[in-house]
């Protein structure tokens, strides 16, 4: 291991106890380990995800249906709430026990009623999977095998569709898993192609998305089949048209992007 990654495992069984964080007005994130504080303190201050932010700023309004599937301790279920307001509902899943906990805590403690809370991983099938934690990233949790040994929990797996087949419409989607977002995609198929006006916002990374034996194909697939065309995120939230192979090529780059997928606009 390198130092780098010796020292975050250090800091990362640094005891912290368990805080609030007032990210969204007065609403407040839950944390228990120094990284999710750090990461806490940086969605408070708009040093992370400021981009994603301001696309849901944008794209999400009072009454809508928004699903966060890798909710982890809530940073964007909490913001989605806020937005779809008392008339809408906001489907969250985190798979990993401790932060489903600290989720539920945000949830209860912000009076968050439009919010339902499912400790499952969204899959192509039901049933158990296994998922692999990070000791020291636990926004990092994954369903296929890091390159280092991790300890494992088995969670259950849902599939979007049947999770989301009571919804009379679905209008916003956040997808961040850790390279399973082509198996999230394939159970969400039938909900993406029964609702016209729903988008969808989903992290590209190649090397993980490699790591669970998937590749570009396999996430733009199921979005170009629903007619979902890709869009990057300009630096105030807006979503600019691009083709498959630039947003593929950016997350290249970048190692990652979070690409906004919606039909395209008539003119």
């Amino acid at each position: 291991m390198r130092d780098g990654g010796r020292i975050a495992a250090v800091l990362s069984r640094v005891p912290i106890g368990e805080r609030g964080v007032r990210v969204v007005g007065d609403v407040r994130l839950f944390v228990a380990s120094l990284d999710r504080l750090v990461a806490a303190l940086a969605w408070r201050f708009g040093w992370l995800e400021r981009r994603e932010r301001a696309l849901v700023g944008r794209v999400v309004g009072p009454g809508m249906v928004a699903v966060d599937v890798g909710a982890n301790i809530g940073f964007h279920t909490i913001l989605l709430a806020t937005r779809v307001g008392p008339a809408g509902r906001v489907h969250a899943l985190e798979p990993a026990p401790a932060n489903f906990r600290l989720l539920e805590r945000a949830v209860a403690a912000g009076r968050l009623a439009c919010v339902r809370l499912h400790r499952a991983a969204a899959t192509d099938a039901p049933g158990p999977v296994t998922l692999h934690l990070s000791p020291t990233n636990r926004g990092d949790h994954r369903l296929a095998p890091a390159a280092r040994p991790r300890a494992t929990a088995t969670v259950p797996g849902v599939v979007l569709d049947a999770l989301l087949a009571g919804e009379p419409r679905v209008d916003f989607v956040k997808i961040d898993v850790q390279g399973a977002e082509a198996a999230v995609l394939r159970g969400l198929a039938r909900t993406l192609a029964a609702n016209p006006a729903i988008a969808v916002l989903c992290e590209l990374c190649p090397a993980l998305l490699a790591a669970g034996g998937a590749g570009a194909d396999d996430v733009f697939a199921p979005l170009r089949a629903a007619g979902l065309a890709p869009h990057l995120l300009a630096r105030d939230g807006t979503p600019v048209p691009a083709s498959e192979g630039e947003a593929w090529a950016a997350a290249v780059r970048a190692g990652w992007v979070n690409a906004f997928f919606a039909r395209p606009a008539r003119r």
